[in-house]
């Protein structure tokens, strides 16, 4: 019977070959020995299945750019994100004079861009900032379904604002205006609570009073097509708390607490799925057969396969000269928000890890000029070229194959797209190749 069955694929594959080949009008011919043409064949009616899955978690510490916010995406539902950060001293030890009094402290958080809407009419957010009562740590790494268990039951700060990417912001001791910030200001017992702390002698002895704070939406719902996912720039010498005081020697001083990778500080990720994109996850390659769905910061990603890949071990030693994947945009889906400009492809070992392909490196790669996955916005389409990849499958037999991932190259920002399956009726997802049969 097993025979009998082996004998059918490579019947039917043989069949496919003769109807999808033709001359490839010498694609290919450069990654051969001397140049010399040896009769190559083009095919691009391999099965491919493909289907939505989602992400575990991806990293959100170490970042530089973190996402705070609430998106009522049209296609894939709610999205929200926020902030956990630790800041420090700007000296150690820090003075603040004898008897300081606080004037005010404000946070300030330099933008560095958006995803979703901004305007008045859509675009407002209500925001809390909570102390953190639990120790985070610089040293370790931290994931999207990371979050920190205490909070406190009162917010340091409450604000509703639309978000200003465009004006600096004017402050009375900088000469030059900063960046456009998120700004607010934080309770006042806070701020005194830190000029009075005993623990000013090192940032070791601070963090073990201030644990740092929490950046949140409050909204208790957010509307499709409201909201936005904001972008802050933790690198930026702008993001930082600013404390304004006087003590018994001076008034009108001010001190400037750090906000940046040094500290522990990491986003944590929260999906609310459209009913389209849980459908499509839960149907697996059946629902994939016509659409897959691929959003950034631990949303969907693509998993796929090429089930007949190794039959064409049946025709001899097959050396792949150019292999295709094609990824066509749903046309429907399309609108002002925008695709991810780069994707990529990893493979998948049996603990379900992805790696990079090997595509990716060397000097026959020569970066995305051979690899690919830059959005192609006349053809609508991302394009990848996996040959060395499937080679790789076809001389090691032995080997367990577990299928590719395909995801954004940039993992935390809010973009997405909506690709056409292999099924597709008008223009499909579909591996194309070029290879040579030696003998």
């Amino acid at each position: 019977m097993r025979y009998s069955i082996h004998l059918f694929l490579v019947v039917l594959l043989a069949a496919l070959f003769v109807v999808g080949c033709k001359e490839p009008d010498g694609i290919g011919l450069d990654v051969l020995p001397g140049n010399e043409e040896m009769g190559l064949t083009w095919v691009d009616t391999f099965t491919v299945k493909a289907q939505t899955v989602t992400f575990d978690s991806v990293r959100t510490s170490g970042r530089g750019t973190y996402i705070v916010g609430d998106f009522g995406d049209p296609i894939f539902g709610r999205v929200r994100s926020q902030l956990f950060t630790q800041f420090r001293l700007p000296a150690e030890p820090t003075d603040f004079g004898s008897n300081p009094q606080l004037d005010s402290i404000i946070l300030n958080l330099a933008y560095s861009g958006s995803y979703g809407r901004i305007d008045k009419l859509k675009g407002t957010h209500h925001f809390g900032v909570y102390e953190i009562g639990e120790d985070l740590y610089a040293d370790s790494t931290y994931y999207s379904d990371d979050v920190a268990q205490i909070v406190s039951s009162s917010p340091l700060a409450e604000i509703q604002f639309k978000p200003d990417l465009l004006n600096t912001v004017p402050t009375v001791f900088d000469s030059v205006p900063l960046f456009p910030s998120f700004r607010v200001r934080l309770d006042d017992a806070f701020g005194q609570r830190i000029l009075n702390s005993p623990h000013l002698s090192s940032n070791a002895d601070f963090l073990s009073e201030f644990k740092g704070f929490n950046l949140q939406s409050l909204s208790s719902q957010m509307p499709t097509d409201y909201g936005s996912l904001l972008y802050f720039n933790l690198a930026s010498d702008d993001s930082r708390i600013e404390i304004y005081y006087s003590n018994s020697e001076e008034d009108s001083l001010h001190k400037e607490l750090l906000l940046d990778n040094n500290n522990a500080v990491f986003t944590n990720a929260g999906h609310d799925f459209s009913t389209d994109v849980q459908y499509a996850v839960f149907g697996g390659t059946v629902t994939g057969g016509q659409k897959l769905y691929l959003q950034s910061y631990a949303g969907t990603r693509i998993r796929a396969d090429f089930p007949h890949l190794r039959e064409l071990n049946n025709f001899g030693y097959v050396a792949i000269n150019k292999a295709e994947l094609v990824l066509p945009v749903d046309e429907g889906s399309m609108d002002e928000f925008g695709l991810p400009v780069l994707l990529q492809v990893a493979s998948i070992n049996e603990y379900d890890s992805a790696f990079q392909i090997v595509d990716v490196y060397g000097e026959v790669s020569a970066g995305v000029n051979y690899y690919g996955g830059i959005y192609d916005s006349d053809k609508k389409e991302y394009v990848f070229n996996i040959a060395r990849y499937l080679q790789g499958i076809l001389n090691h037999p032995e080997r367990e194959y577990y299928g590719i991932y395909i995801t954004p190259v940039v993992v935390i920002d809010g973009t997405r797209a909506v690709l056409n399956g292999p099924e597709h009726p008008d223009n499909p997802m579909k591996l194309r190749m070029t290879y040579t049969l030696i003998d």
